[in-house]
């Protein structure tokens, strides 16, 4: 029996496994080694990873376990939210997911334009206008090849994430050939921090956890992936399987480059690097070509991780509106089956951060912009941990079900809380304003506000308004 034109359509394992890996693997990993290396030494950093790595698998088997058990639930995370805690609490998933998604177009498209910029010689540099124009054709590039259709993306996400892990992989390769152990296993490292320029900086074992756990975290932002993609997967039985392939190539390329880096650069120089990868492939026989290599493979990387995100939140934006978690006009669709609404808001609001981020004298909110994707996941990672602690008791599953729940559980609590209060507060902030969007959310279902929901929204609304005050007025600082 031939397969129907609408599963031809649809995507496949390899298709599901590329995206899960060109979400997580974006421009991080090409920074990774100086931003874990400025909070602590190699072997913290070694287990951390460990830490992290244990947290983000327990994630992972949590929505391969929610793609098995509750089948049914094709929205992902909002899906989730809304089955086990209502209404409200499924658009906080919502929302906070498609801002995050959001959010980190934004920052990924700032950083791709700063990156071809240093490609290019001085005298020829793009000014600010320039690279909002450039920035705003590939953007629409991008949403016009979303209109013809989440297979044909797909196909293109193979490629570009095949093509992005070359470099990486060629650092890598050949950097173990120049590693060296007396670099690597630096002297002190429970209590002394190598890559400080002080000649004692003290610090401690937890200490050094919570600040990689933090870089850890954004690495791997993008695990539930394949589960937000699950309406359009061939089978719900391949979902799981891609989420979990997804997550161990992803950490297998992330220890293994900071682990080589650490060995090849001392920690002070490591700790300089503009680009840490390009050093580690000056060291070897690639020499100067190195920098060239991984700027270039900088800029796939990023391509990759906004083809593949630019899918995720629009995707998320319309399956919640489906349900009744975002506004209706996110239900519309293309001839092609393209949630066209969504991807047309979406990528507009994005479209006006451009003047903002693009603006000369405002590159440094890049790394604010991060800090706000990042933390802003983090309540629906917890609801959707949280809704697979309620379907393990419910069918009384236990054993390692229980066990990856839990961790799962403690592990976004613990992330939430390493952050810090400044993320915290601008996260607050934005789910503030996103009570303006629950409210129209209700308005377009014919459903009134309960008495609950306008104490929520009342609590949200006010605490999100406290913490703009204390941004304001400077008693809660932004360290871009």
């Amino acid at each position: 029996m031939k397969p129907s034109a609408s599963t031809n359509k649809k995507l496949g394992l390899v298709a599901l496994v590329a995206l899960g890996i060109g979400s997580m693997i974006g421009a991080g990993v090409f920074n990774s080694p100086t931003d874990l290396i400025l909070k602590a030494n190699p072997q913290v950093i070694v287990i951390a990873w460990g830490i992290g790595g244990i947290g983000v698998v327990s994630l992972a088997f949590i929505f391969q376990l929610l793609t098995h058990q509750r089948p049914k639930l094709t929205g992902g995370i909002a899906s989730y939210a809304k089955s086990g805690f209502g209404d409200f609490i499924g658009f906080l998933a919502a929302f906070g997911y498609w801002v995050s998604g959001l959010l980190g177009n934004v920052a990924f498209f700032t950083l791709m334009m700063k990156t071809l910029n240093s490609l290019l010689p001085a005298s020829y540099r793009l000014q600010p206008i320039l690279l909002f124009m450039l920035a705003s054709v590939i953007l629409w590039f991008i949403v016009w090849l979303q209109t013809k259709g989440a297979k044909n993306v797909g196909f293109i996400n193979i490629i570009v994430t095949i093509a992005k892990l070359i470099p990486l992989v060629l650092v890598m390769v050949i950097g173990a050939f120049v590693w060296h152990p007396e670099t690597f296993n630096v002297a002190n490292w429970t209590t002394v921090l190598a890559s400080s320029t002080q000649p004692t900086a003290s610090t401690s074992f937890l200490t050094q956890i919570n600040g990689a756990m933090g870089v850890i975290l954004w690495c791997f932002i993008g695990v539930e992936a394949s589960t937000v993609l699950a309406e359009k997967a061939k089978s719900q039985n391949i979902v799981g399987k891609a989420t979990i392939i997804a997550i161990f190539v992803t950490l297998a390329v992330y220890v293994g480059i900071s682990v080589i880096s650490m060995g090849v650069i001392p920690a002070k120089s490591l700790a300089a690097a503009e680009t840490p990868l390009a050093d580690v492939l000056a060291a070897t026989a690639i020499g100067t070509f190195g920098s060239a290599i991984v700027k270039i493979g900088i800029l796939i990387s990023l391509l990759g991780a906004l083809i593949s995100w630019m899918m995720l939140s629009v995707q998320l934006a319309y399956i919640a509106a489906k349900e009744g978690l975002l506004p209706h006009i996110f239900t519309k669709t293309s001839k092609q089956d393209v949630p066209i609404a969504a991807l047309l808001i979406t990528n507009g609001i994005t479209q006006v951060f451009f003047f903002v981020l693009l603006s000369e004298g405002l590159q440094s909110m890049y790394n604010f912009v991060l800090l706000l994707a990042t933390t802003c996941i983090l309540i629906p990672y917890f609801l959707s941990s949280m809704f697979a602690f309620k379907v393990v008791k419910a069918d009384s599953l236990g054993g390692k079900h229980l066990l990856a729940t839990v961790l799962a559980i403690l592990y976004t609590v613990y992330c939430f809380i390493s952050v810090g209060i400044v993320s915290i507060a601008a996260s607050c902030l934005l789910y503030g304003i996103g009570m303006l969007v629950f409210y129209k959310t209700k308005k377009d279902q014919k459903q009134a506000v309960t008495k609950k929901e306008w104490l929520a929204i009342g609590s949200i609304f006010l605490l999100g308004a406290v913490m703009a005050v204390l941004l304001a007025t400077g008693i809660i600082t932004i360290k871009a």
